[in-house]
């Protein structure tokens, strides 16, 4: 996409800038923030990037990491800029340092709400980290190694290590560049994909026991409730990428994954294969995302909550 002048004047007149980005980080989220975080810095600007969560422990090798800021300082801050974040509800307690100040709102998801002063929101870019790589090179940051491995990882998270339909020419185009600078996939993949703990082998032993199938096995549904997390000691960051295992069944569509969280909410994953639009059943739920991809979070009881959904899902063949 064209990067917006005004954008780049509004970042290049800023010293004290905030980058923010979504709770329950993913790839993309840490892989964006941190590229754009280490970019800023490596010009002299004064970044910090906030996040709610903890940085999952197998992003903890992209530099910077150590450096992520809880939202818990009164900064004062000139400029925010989002990334990878459909609304702002989705910033926890983050959402507190867009009051009063310039937002720039960077996105790569269909149902993001423009809630920015500017919005960058691209919902044909395969990541959040290609729009980052497009405006690094609009500011005339030169990539380096570090940087590199950053945007790397965001793309390659979340285009399903190149497969996904949201992979484009441009994409490996970028990749391409990427690996110029320094990036050793190999390396990286062993880091990311190849260094699960025992505890999230568990859960995904658990996840797979728990497979229930519907609609003539075109849905397949997984369900984790807290005590299990509890009795293998698992983190929250564990259930990342579990869903899959469902959606990867052959005469699987739509793969849904219902997992119980703290305060009676129940956070739900949704993924199809090639024609159901999950993004709108996620709607439904006062979640969104993507076509293929998409989430959404609910209080209740996980059952209730379950039937609920499966109804929306079965829903949405017959509009095919």
């Amino acid at each position: 996409m064209l990067i917006n002048p005004a954008v780049i004047k509004l970042i290049r007149d800023s010293n004290n800038i905030a980058i923010l980005s979504h709770i329950m980080p993913d790839g993309d989220n840490i892989g964006s923030s941190l590229a754009l975080y280490n970019a800023l810095n490596k010009i002299g600007k004064n970044a910090a990037f906030i996040l709610e969560d903890d940085v999952p422990q197998i992003y903890k090798f992209l530099k910077g990491s150590e450096k992520v800021e809880k939202p818990q300082n009164n900064h004062k801050f000139e400029l925010v800029i989002v990334l990878d974040c459909g609304d702002t509800g989705r910033l926890g307690k983050s959402e507190r340092y867009l009051e009063g100040r310039k937002v720039v709102n960077i996105d790569h998801h269909l149902s993001n709400t423009n809630f920015g002063l500017y919005n960058l929101v691209d919902p044909n870019a395969a990541a959040t980290s290609e729009i980052i790589y497009q405006l690094i090179k609009s500011l005339d940051i030169p990539l380096d190694k570090d940087i590199s491995e950053c945007i790397y990882t965001g793309i390659v998270t979340d285009t399903g290590q190149f497969q996904y339909s949201n992979t484009t020419n441009f994409t490996h185009q970028i990749a391409g560049d990427l690996i110029k600078q320094g990036v050793e996939p190999s390396k990286l993949y062993r880091d990311i994909y190849q260094n699960n703990s025992k505890a999230k082998m568990k859960l995904i032993g658990r996840a797979i026991n728990s497979l229930e199938f519907y609609h003539q096995d075109k849905i397949a549904s997984m369900t984790l409730k807290k005590e299990v997390f509890e009795s293998i000691g698992a983190q929250d960051e564990d259930a990342d990428g579990i869903i899959n295992f469902a959606r990867d069944i052959n005469e699987v569509e739509v793969a849904l994954f219902f997992k119980e969280a703290e305060d009676e909410k129940v956070k739900i994953g949704f993924r199809s294969k090639d024609y159901v639009n999950v993004n709108e059943i996620a709607q439904k739920f006062g979640g969104g995302g993507h076509k293929r991809a998409a989430g959404a979070t609910v209080t209740g009881e996980i059952e209730n909550i379950k039937e609920k959904v499966l109804e929306a899902a079965i829903e949405a063949f017959s509009v095919v």
